[in-house]
């Protein structure tokens, strides 16, 4: 399932989930813990919040303190870890509110990437690539695939969508966004194990994306996206941590002078 590689051009953008297993040449120790860890909190490794300190993680990875410090200060900037004070880190909590923004982020993102890598042309091995993944989800349904491999075809599917947009800052951030929804989908996947890309969904995108048809490929991304969006918030409200929050009374509204 992971054939990225060889269909994108130039320095492409990977989703972390196709970077598993690889080894990478040139990262420095920093580089190499930001990698590690952010995994783990990727794949529920480290689920939300989970507390830890730099020394475990230095003992984990048998590496001196500072790059694992370094790596955790980007976690902090990217919104996936906490410090706590004299206590360590925790992981940030999956909430309803930002998963929404998240997977509306996606929407708007990867159906401009759509429609702007249909409109300059996808490559014949890279096309080749997305019909293939594209049946997943009928293997999926047929019983001759499983989760696991659904999930990485869809996040692939959509990176090398988005390494064909012809735009380097679009392609980077819509593979942020697919890691961070990673761990979202695998949340949701834990709660309610069916929940997958209904056969035909990537199929739609690929034949628009083969006709050259801009407008239908930008409509077919956000159709996916929506669906994904709507399928994941109604699986992570039947959370038991959702259904036993304590409900909150609005804050009042000040009087009008």
């Amino acid at each position: 399932m992971r054939d990225i590689y060889p269909v994108t051009v130039g320095t492409p953008h990977i989703p972390a989930l196709l970077l598993v297993g690889r080894e990478e040449t040139g990262l420095d120790r920093t580089a190499e813990a930001y990698r590690a860890i952010r995994r783990q909190i990727i794949d529920l490794t480290l689920p939300p919040g989970s507390r830890f300190t730099e020394t475990s993680l230095a003992q984990q990875w048998r590496i001196s303190k500072t790059p694992v410090r370094e790596a955790l200060a980007r976690l902090r900037r990217d919104g996936l870890v906490t410090a706590l004070p004299r206590a360590g880190y925790v992981v940030s909590p999956v909430t309803l509110e930002d998963t929404d923004d998240l997977c509306a982020l996606r929407s708007l993102l990867s159906s401009e990437a759509a429609a702007a890598a249909a409109r300059l042309g996808v490559a014949a091995p890279a096309l080749e690539r997305l019909e293939e993944l594209s049946k997943v989800p009928f293997a999926l349904a047929a019983g001759e695939a499983e989760l696991e491999e659904s999930l990485q075809a869809g996040i692939e599917f959509e990176g090398i969508i988005a390494n064909f947009s012809g735009n380097n800052r679009l392609g980077k951030a819509i593979v942020d966004v697919l890691d961070e929804l990673e761990r979202v989908l695998r949340m949701a996947s834990l709660i309610a194990p069916d929940i997958a890309s209904p056969p035909g969904e990537l199929e739609a995108i690929f034949e628009r994306l083969r006709e050259q048809d801009a407008d239908g490929a930008h409509d077919a991304m956000r159709h996916r996206c929506e669906r994904v969006r709507r399928d994941v918030l109604q699986v992570l409200a039947r959370s038991t941590s959702v259904s036993r929050a304590n409900i909150e009374l609005p804050t009042p509204l000040l009087p009008r002078a």
